[in-house]
């Protein structure tokens, strides 16, 4: 292949599908650089979702949050 003729472009793909994507390019004889992020992907918005509502998921798997029964208990907890 002629770089000269080359094109970069920037694809936003699940994680689930690089697999495929790098086979795919090894066989056409392409390149691929990850750059990862560890923002998620909203494909209806076609926008990556923003750090205060990654911070929130992070919360929550991190087990950081407090579950309440109603509006009562959470106003206790303030």
């Amino acid at each position: 292949m002629n770089m000269n003729s080359a094109v970069s472009i920037s694809l936003n793909m699940p994680k689930a599908d690089l697999g495929f994507a790098r086979q795919m390019a090894k066989r056409m004889g392409w390149t691929i650089n990850k750059q990862g992020s560890d923002r998620l992907f909203d494909p209806e918005t076609n926008m990556f979702l923003n750090e205060e509502t990654m911070q929130a998921i992070h919360d929550v798997e991190a087990g950081k949050v407090k579950r309440c029964r109603n509006l009562d208990e959470l106003i206790a907890t303030l």
